[in-house]
């Protein structure tokens, strides 16, 4: 697994980009179960996943040289956001 992250591709971008975001919505939505809160009521809080991919972003295309994991981590990035952008204003969490 370790030479996964290695390894300048598609597959990289895909597990960097999907898997921090899964994993900052899963805590975020373990702290919100815990606290007694309600998920739907705090939809927004949601935004917060997109920063680990911003990061590992910035990460794959300084540091690393990545390209082609780069590349993908930005559409990865973008689909979600607008994915997500379309929910908020679908549950009318927020509005123009």
């Amino acid at each position: 697994m370790p030479n996964l992250f290695k390894r300048d591709g598609i597959p990289t971008g895909l597990l960097l980009s999907l898997g921090s975001e899964a994993l900052t919505a899963a805590l975020l939505w373990i702290g919100l179960v815990v606290a007694a809160q309600p998920v739907a009521s705090h939809l927004r809080w949601f935004g917060i996943c997109f920063v680990a991919p911003l990061l590992l972003l910035r990460h794959c295309a300084k540091r690393r040289d990545l390209p082609v994991a780069t590349k993908t981590i930005i559409i990865v990035l973008f689909v979600t956001f607008v994915a997500f952008m379309f929910l908020l204003f679908r549950t009318k969490a927020i509005e123009l």
